[in-house]
Order: structure tokens, then C-alpha cells, then sequence
């Protein structure tokens, strides 16, 4: 039978699947929103291309969730871990180094503003709001015209919520 693991050895398995879940959870939706942010939604061929970026990508997460379940553990139960961990490295060296090769031809946004105002605007906006009944027609709905300077994109109205 196994000896039960030592208190830090306990700590340090916590503490580490806790660092994993923080740095999975700030990379993933950053990375996609930056690929996102490489294809201008104004040009036809490029709203095209993101498109097929995003099943790119989707094709390459699940690939790689495919080759993590089944290769890698055959490789740890087979080979060894070490093996496994060396791979695990190596992959992610690499796509370390591809990401930061590609760092001259990244298109960069200038924010413009704090992202939280209109969170907030919208948040007031709604909380004032909430006992108004909703217009029959959508014409009716309140939006400032482009040719008032604001060049920001509108939702399109939904009869949902």
C-alpha cells in the first residue's frame, strides 16, 4: 500500500493545480481575442480568413487535447514520465518561440477609453431602465448616429434578451 504524501508535499500539489487553473484562465480568452483582433471586420476576404482561424483553432485544441489524453499518458505508463515531461516542454518552447517570432507582424488596437466605462454605463443604464416597457417598434430604440463622430460598432437588436 501507498504511504499517505507529506503535508508540503500536499501544499505543493495544491498550489500547483491552482497556479495552472490562474494561468489557463488569463492566456486562454487573451489569445483568442488576439487572434480575433488580427482580421479587420470591414474587408470581406479578411472577415473570411477569421473565420477559418477560429476552426483552425478549434482544430488545433482538440487535437492537441487528443494527442494530451492518449500519447502522452501512453508515453508516462509506458515509457516514462520523464519522457512525457520532456515532450510537454519541448511543445510548449516551441509554441512560445512561434508566438514571439511572430511579434513583428501583430496587429496591435489602441484602446480607446477604460473597457469598464461602458460596462458600467450600460450596468446604470440598465438598473435606471428596468421598469421601462420595451418598445413595439425598434426605430424607437435610442442610438447616436455615425455622423455624430462615434465610430464604435452597434449590437444588433434582438427581441431577446
Amino acid at each position: 500500500m501507498c504511504s499517505e504524501p507529506r503535508k508540503i508535499h500536499e501544499v505543493f500539489f495544491f498550489l500547483a493545480i491552482y497556479l495552472i487553473s490562474i494561468g489557463t484562465g488569463g492566456h486562454k480568452p487573451s489569445l483568442e481575442s488576439f487572434g480575433a483582433d488580427q482580421f479587420d471586420e470591414d474587408h470581406i476576404e479578411e472577415r473570411k480568413q477569421k473565420m477559418s482561424f477560429f476552426n483552425w483553432w478549434n482544430c488545433a485544441l482538440c487535437s492537441g487535447l487528443i494527442l494530451g489524453v492518449t500519447l502522452i499518458v501512453y508515453i508516462q505508463d509506458n515509457i516514462n514520465w520523464g519522457a512525457a515531461d520532456i515532450i510537454f516542454t519541448g511543445v510548449m518552447a516551441l509554441s512560445l518561440i512561434i508566438f514571439i517570432m511572430g511579434r513583428p507582424y501583430y496587429r496591435y488596437r489602441i484602446p480607446c477609453g477604460s473597457p469598464l466605462t461602458p460596462m458600467l454605463q450600460v450596468l446604470v443604464a440598465a438598473i435606471s431602465k428596468r421598469k421601462v416597457p420595451y418598445p413595439s417598434n425598434p426605430d424607437q430604440l435610442y442610438e447616436v448616429p455615425k455622423f455624430h463622430g462615434n465610430n464604435r460598432k452597434f449590437l444588433c437588436h434582438t427581441k431577446k434578451l
